[in-house]
């Protein structure tokens, strides 16, 4: 028995030998620990911390670091950060065989427990949206006029010459409008118009994003994603509407028009066919791909357009000068998009209200898949995580003037020279501008999303006065892990313009 002892005490003190060592030579080790010890043990408080106010821990080492590396616990991982222009542009710059954007998002939102395989082998779904998708968007942009007009009128609902203020939760009813106005040039008509699908449209993207933070350690999520995968269920439920859609375009069967001439059809859904049939994709997997488009569409713009929206309300004087720019924009051009270009106030607002409540903290996430240094002399092992300091580097004043207040027309009021001033548009990127990450990996959907944020915003300030309630003062945003979103339940109250009004209607 003494043996038996001496033998598990000796094969313990081996195990913790090893650990210590393993931790003492970790290249991880050398780089700066923001919210807590990096000690074995003490780590895992450190998560926990993490978890309760991850801007607080954030803001702390951007402060104690700038333009530097540190790190930050998670309960399974260390998570790299950096800051400064010029680690920025080196994240930028190192290809996916040093520092993978795919890998690392992938990782991040657990993809892998909660995706087919073959949807992130070729993620040709996002070449799509890039490139044929993209050059699609100026013949797209009248169906998403239409659409807005009719999804804005069916969910805010006011009579004209009413005095009487409706009061309207914000977020939902985005978030129901996003999707409809994305599934039209998703799916087209009539299934962008169908309720239940929409439904599933929008479950689909807050499902993905419970999973994201819901702060489940990696690996128990695969577990638990084999017994409960709520992406796949609302997969199938969609299946049940495309099913029939799909396999009638791969039949061959062609549409006609209003005037009986064959239609082609030039939506979302179309173009992942015309690269998924040669392929022999099951029916599912291109769902899963069309789905995954779509939780970027929602999820994104619905929290910008909210944060935009209760911005407004609370500054209702911006109200005049921005539909005195719409007006005179869809006057001299309709609802184009060269008039959407001209709306320079509005695309201001736009880049502000993203700089200033963000997505989310973090940004431009990478995955280490080899050894490697950064140009500090910071050592990355295989393997690691490698984010920006999206928020706090927003809200530095040392690169942006008062960066700690919300100015909607900031960019609109900037003189750049000739040629330059594509630089300060809502889409642009910059290495301390980055809500849509930098460079070549930049969110390839932010075009469309940049003309539907447009389209809707406008469409609601002519037609709409709006203010909020009670005191007057926006609920402030709340902080899940690494996201960031408008207050839950927020308000806005809508009534009817008595003059003007949408002058394209």
């Amino acid at each position: 028995m003494d043996d038996y002892k001496q033998l598990i005490f000796a094969c313990l003190a081996a195990g913790i030998a090893t650990y210590a060592v393993r931790w003492y030579t970790d290249p991880l080790r050398a780089i700066p620990t923001v919210g807590g010890s990096s000690l074995p043990g003490l780590s895992w408080l450190a998560a926990l911390r993490m978890l309760r106010n991850c801007r607080a821990v954030l803001e702390e080492g951007y402060g104690k670091y700038p333009e530097q590396t540190f790190k930050l616990p998670a309960l399974d991982r260390w998570m790299v950060v950096v800051s400064g222009r010029e680690l920025v542009e080196e994240l930028r710059k190192r290809g996916d065989d040093e520092l993978s954007q795919p890998e690392g998002a992938q990782e991040t939102l657990q993809f892998k427990y909660l995706f087919e395989p073959s949807v992130f082998r070729d993620e040709y779904h996002v070449d799509v949206v890039k490139g044929r998708f993209t050059r699609r968007l100026p013949a797209m942009l009248p169906d998403v006029v239409d659409e807005v007009k009719a999804a804005v009128k069916d969910h805010i609902v006011t009579r004209l010459g009413d005095d009487e203020w409706t009061s309207v939760e914000v977020m939902p009813v985005m978030q129901n409008i996003i999707a409809r106005v994305s599934s039209r040039v998703f799916v087209g008509l009539p299934l962008c118009r169908n309720e239940e699908y929409l439904r599933v449209a929008v479950d689909f993207t807050v499902d993905v994003m419970k999973t994201c933070v819901g702060g489940i350690h990696r690996r128990a999520y695969r577990i638990v994603a084999r017994f409960y995968n709520m992406v796949k269920r609302d997969t199938e439920r969609a299946v049940a509407f495309l099913r029939p859609i799909i396999e009638e375009r791969q039949r061959g069967g062609v549409e006609l028009d209003e005037d009986g001439k064959p239609h082609r059809q030039n939506d979302l859904l179309q173009f992942i066919l015309d690269k998924a049939t040669p392929k022999h994709e099951p029916v599912f997997t291109i769902v899963q791909r069309l789905m995954t488009v779509n939780f970027a569409a929602i999820h994104t713009s619905s929290n910008t357009i909210t944060h935009a929206l209760t911005r407004l309300a609370e500054q209702p004087e911006l109200l005049t000068p921005l539909r005195d720019e719409i007006e005179g924009s869809i006057a001299a051009d309709g609802w184009t998009p060269a008039a959407l270009a001209n709306m320079q106030k509005l695309d201001s607002l736009l880049r502000e209200t993203l700089r200033f409540h963000g997505i989310g903290l973090l940004s431009m996430v990478r995955k280490a898949m080899k050894d490697l240094t950064l140009r500090d002399g910071t050592r990355i092992p295989r393997g690691t995580l490698v984010e920006v300091a999206a928020y706090p580097m927003h809200h530095d004043s040392a690169l942006l003037e008062r960066a700690d207040a919300f100015d909607a027309f900031r960019y609109a009021r900037k003189h750049m020279p000739a040629g330059e001033g594509a630089r300060l548009l809502f889409t642009a990127t910059s290495p301390e501008y980055v809500p849509f990450g930098h460079g070549r990996h930049a969110c390839p959907g932010r075009y469309f999303a940049s003309s539907q944020l447009k389209a809707i915003l406008a469409h609601v300030i002519l037609s709409y006065d709006i203010k909020l309630g009670g005191d007057g003062v926006r609920a402030t945003d709340v902080f899940v892990a690494m996201g960031v979103l408008p207050a839950p339940q927020s308000r806005v109250l809508f009534r009817a313009r008595k003059r003007g009004g949408d002058p394209g209607q």
